[in-house]
């Protein structure tokens, strides 16, 4: 193949980061997303962004879309409170300082993160077509699709997270670890109601709820804690930016799966057709000021799962010149560490600087992906270690 194209599967933060790069440095590609349209699907986590990933995202992003991105980011206020789930009370409450002279982190809806990451490169991501395989042909690497269409390219980057179709096939076997944690994640909208129920000294930052075991369940049930992060998200361009949402609380639960006392597959069932239940269901003991923020919640936007995780060290491969992976379809990781999108967009900034500085060739997306797995597995440690001190869990 003479000229270069590259072809990215899944328009998740990192596959659309990386694509901007591209848009950025005029590298021809195209991005294929199996869902149907940008928001088929809930979008999860907000995601703090700090100052080594803000100049490492400018430098990917087009000029276009990272002013997108600074005007829809929210508002950011360091700091941490932390409540006893039973009464309310205030276990601890500091706020946050940054070292001399370091920026203050972007605050950023992942939703909206990622229609900023779309801003001039819509004509080159195509919804609604699924990958099912690829094969290895001379110069490049021909990409197969569901829906009968091939696509020939120089590169295949598979972007297309936890379940990746491409890891499958390139990496067979590198199936990531079930932690026996599960988490429901919800916004409650910040009216005037949640506004009255839910005290402001409760929502001033980030917030961390923990419930702790009763003492005979731990013992006869080995029931652990449960725990819930929230954090307001306050928007200020509306005027310029209309789709911004009204401001919302962000809250995620973490409990272990054995607290429910249920089968997997009611689990997995609870999980997907019935998270705003399960969230009420596992907070029905809580204060009542805590609880309205599960009570008022945007039942829409409430969504559950499974949490699995990579290993903290990332087997070795054999690296390919025309196949390579970057995100959760490599790395995939707990949420409670709040770094696994953080993590899929370093991915993207090396990439990008390993064919910009050195080609497409089996010797630089080799260094590119041991850069990768460097830097995932930093990510995947804090991430355990998170979880470990939020569920009493041992460190892995």
């Amino acid at each position: 193949m003479s000229s270069t194209h590259i072809m990215i599967i899944g328009a998740g933060v990192g596959g659309l980061a990386f694509a901007q790069g591209l848009k950025r440095r005029n590298i021809p590609f195209s991005v294929s997303e199996r869902d149907g349209f940008l928001d088929s699907r809930l979008q999860g986590y907000r995601i703090k962004v700090f100052g080594d990933m803000k100049a490492k995202l400018n430098e990917l992003l087009t000029p276009e879309a990272w002013t997108t991105f600074e005007a829809t980011c929210a508002q950011t206020l360091l700091g941490e409170t932390n409540l006893n789930a039973a009464d309310a009370s205030i276990t601890a409450c500091r706020r946050a300082r940054l070292p001399p002279g370091a920026p203050l982190p972007y605050t950023v809806d992942r939703g909206l993160l990622r229609q900023a990451l779309m801003t001039g490169i819509e004509s080159s991501v195509h919804f609604g077509k699924q990958f099912d395989r690829y094969e290895l042909v001379e110069g490049g690497v021909k990409a197969f699709f569901r829906d009968g269409s091939v696509e020939c390219g120089t590169l295949l980057v598979g972007a297309d997270g936890s379940h990746s179709a491409v890891r499958r096939q390139f990496l067979p076997g590198m199936d990531a670890i079930d932690t026996g944690v599960c988490c429901v994640y919800g916004k409650s909208p910040l009216g005037a109601e949640l506004q009255a129920r839910f005290p402001k000294k409760h929502r001033r930052w980030i917030t961390v709820i923990r419930d702790q075991t009763p003492t005979i369940q731990s013992i006869i049930s080995g029931d652990g804690p449960v725990t819930l992060v929230s954090e307001p998200c306050h928007f200020t361009n509306r005027e310029s930016y209309s789709y911004l949402p009204d401001d919302y609380v962000h809250w995620g639960i973490l409990f272990r799966k054995d607290s429910l006392a249920l089968g997997d597959q009611e689990l997995d069932e609870a999980l997907k057709q019935d998270s705003p239940g399960l969230a009420l269901d596992i907070t029905g003991e809580w204060d009542p000021s805590i609880r309205s923020l599960i009570e008022l919640q945007d039942k829409s936007l409430t969504s559950g799962m499974r949490v699995y995780s990579a290993d903290s060290k990332i087997q070795d491969w054999t690296s390919s010149a025309h196949v390579t992976v970057l995100g959760d379809a490599v790395h995939v990781m707990s949420p409670s560490g709040g770094v696994g999108a953080v993590a899929a967009l370093n991915d993207a900034f090396e990439l990008m600087r390993a064919i910009t500085h050195e080609g497409i060739s089996t010797e630089s997306i080799s260094r590119y992906e041991q850069r990768m797995k460097g830097f995932a597995e930093v990510c995947i440690r804090r991430s355990n270690a998170a979880g470990a001190k939020m569920l009493d869990l041992p460190l892995v």
